[in-house]
Formats: C-alpha cells, structure tokens, sequence
C-alpha cells in the first residue's frame, strides 16, 4: 500500500465495530500513518532538486495529524470518535481530488 485510497478508509470504518478485528483494524491505521509520516518527511527533506514542497508539507501534516488521533481514539477503545474522525479524513481526500 503506497497510497491511501477512500475505499480504503472507508473499509476499514466499517470494520472498527467489529472487537475481533480491532487489531487488524489498528494495525491499518498505523499503517496509514506510516505511509503519510513518510511523504511528510520527504516533503521536510532537500529542497534543492524539487523546489518548494510547503504546500504538500502542510498538507500531509493535517492528514497526519488526524490519523494520529484516530489511533490515539482506538488505542482509548473510543470508536464512534476513531470513526469520526477517519470520515473527516474521507471528507479532506475529496477536497483534495477536486
């Protein structure tokens, strides 16, 4: 998984009510927040070859952010807000597709 689709989310919010899948369920969050914290490093990283990346960075930032507190929701055992807050992520991806 190198980038994060809506499907993708969107399944995964359909599986957090189901407590035999909490685990899978957070191993993929955590997965996502791998994958965005990467892009985010890279887009911190030399910006001599690519010119600025400050609006990507920001970006990234706010994707991160909201996945780090969804798994911090998992992690307290609150899934209406882990739920929540992936839907704003779902709702931020469709801004950024326009």
């Amino acid at each position: 998984m190198l980038i994060i689709s809506k499907q993708q989310v969107e399944n995964l919010i359909d599986r957090l009510g189901d407590p035999a899948r909490f685990d899978e369920s957070r191993g993929e969050l955590e997965k996502m927040l791998e994958i965005q914290s990467s892009l985010l490093w890279r887009a911190e990283g030399p910006r001599s070859c690519c010119g600025s990346l400050e609006g990507v960075k920001v970006c990234i930032e706010s994707e991160v952010q909201v996945l780090e507190e969804a798994i911090d929701a998992l992690n307290k055992k609150d899934i209406p807000r882990a739920s929540s807050l992936l839907k704003d992520y779902i709702k931020y991806m469709e801004l950024l597709e326009q």
